[in-house]
């Protein structure tokens, strides 16, 4: 499938992107905090205000250096839940204006080739989606618009916050040219440094590598790095009702070694990415869990299900088999998370797991589960392990308030 054309034969990918996402929802919600430097994180940054990052700060940074270089800094643990009903807000009015729209935590990419009759201006198409996106949320995004989705994003990233900017495929060469090598999709910390050593500073000088080069210094990524240096890109935008992963993860409040307290941590976010697997209609064929220790060594493990299933307890016996066998060292953990990936549709019985009689049995319990809890809260069934955070964590109607849990998708 072919990104589709406008009327002049152009493709137009419309990049809209959250600015400083997180922070930005908590200094809507909180005026006091509008022009004051935010954070939102537990351990690292998760997101920071504009404010904040004229200090230095920046997404991944430890708090304890975000508080060094700012320390009227305001910090915030977050919430999971609040952000992604923003989100999804922004998205249903990005789906308002294109037919194809891919959807990420704080980010979408909107077709709108083949749409000008509908829109017009494609450009003021944009400015009126930032306009209803402010209206409905209170949030600034910031909108590129170019021929493919890199260009859109790239040229997006020219103007944030709040900015709007278009290019075209007659102006993406020049752009391209001057734009300096780590600032192209793909080119790593590592890479660049390789190829500044090789005195290549720009795209342009990039482009000096025969792509024959390129695959001998960096593998298979070198030949999408000789095409997009040359402001080539031919992924299309693809509405994905099927992620790639559902993740759900957390700091603990307190670093702990307690099992109870880590395998009811563990059940709880089975539950809540189970839940998430069966409202989209997929079961996950692999299950990982996260690791990371109170002193920052990180640890992942990841195994396939005999059949895939979207059943909590199917999930959870082997999540908690994994970590058996990873969590060996005497250190206490700081933060703990489950991924589900490598989905198939649910369709038909899950097979050998179960009889077709109990697999039914199973089935329509957890609809009844999912049922009670959309209409209630999450918080309102909390069973096995997962009994032993009840008193310890504070609950919302969300469920147990956790620190800045994963969103992504």
């Amino acid at each position: 499938m072919a990104p589709q054309t406008g009327a002049g034969g152009e493709p137009t990918v419309l990049h809209v992107d959250i600015d400083a996402f997180f922070a930005s929802i908590e200094q809507q919600r909180d005026p006091r905090l509008k022009g004051r430097p935010v954070v939102v994180g537990a351990g690292v940054i998760a997101s920071c205000s504009y404010e904040a990052r004229r200090f230095g700060l920046k997404a991944g940074m430890p708090l304890s250096e975000a508080r060094r270089l700012c320390p009227q800094a305001v910090v915030i643990e977050g919430r999971a839940q609040v952000y992604r009903c923003f989100a999804e807000q922004i998205f249903a009015r990005c789906r308002e204006v294109s037919p194809a729209v891919e959807t990420y935590l704080d980010e979408a990419y909107c077709d709108l080739g083949g749409t000008e009759r509908l829109h017009g201006d494609l450009v003021e198409a944009a400015r009126r989606l930032k306009r209803s996106i402010l209206a409905a949320t209170g949030l600034t995004v910031t909108c590129g618009l170019g021929p493919n989705r890199m260009l859109a994003k790239l040229i997006g990233k020219t103007v944030k916050p709040d900015g709007l900017a278009r290019i075209t495929a007659a102006g993406a060469d020049d752009f391209m040219r001057d734009l300096p090598v780590e600032k192209v999709p793909g080119v790593g910390h590592a890479h660049a440094r390789t190829l500044r050593s090789m005195n290549l500073r720009t795209a342009g000088d990039l482009r000096l590598l025969p792509v024959v080069a390129l695959e001998r210094l960096f593998g298979a990524p070198g030949r999408l790095l000789h095409e997009r240096c040359r402001g080539r890109d031919t992924a299309v935008v693809s509405g994905r009702e099927v992620p790639l992963s559902i993740s759900r993860e957390t700091s603990f409040h307190r670093d702990t070694a307690d099992p109870r307290e880590i395998e009811g941590m563990l059940e709880y976010l089975t539950g809540r990415a189970c839940r998430t697997a069966r409202e989209l209609g997929v079961r996950p064929r692999t299950v990982a869990v996260r690791l990371r220790y109170a002193d920052g060594e990180s640890d992942e493990r990841a195994r396939t299900l005999p059949q895939p299933s979207d059943a909590d307890p199917v999930v959870l016996a082997l999540a908690l088999d994994i970590l058996g066998r990873l969590f060996t060292r005497r250190v206490a953990l700081h933060h703990v998370g489950l991924v589900l990936s490598r989905f198939v549709r649910a369709g038909g019985e899950q097979g050998a797991l179960f009889d077709e009689r109990e697999a039914g049995r199973r089935a329509a319990l957890y609809r009844a589960f999912d049922g009670v809890r959309s209409e209630f809260g999450h918080g309102v069934l909390v069973s096995g392990r997962a009994l032993h955070l009840k008193g310890r964590l504070a609950e919302d109607e969300h469920g147990f308030v956790l620190r800045t849990p994963s969103l992504t998708k």
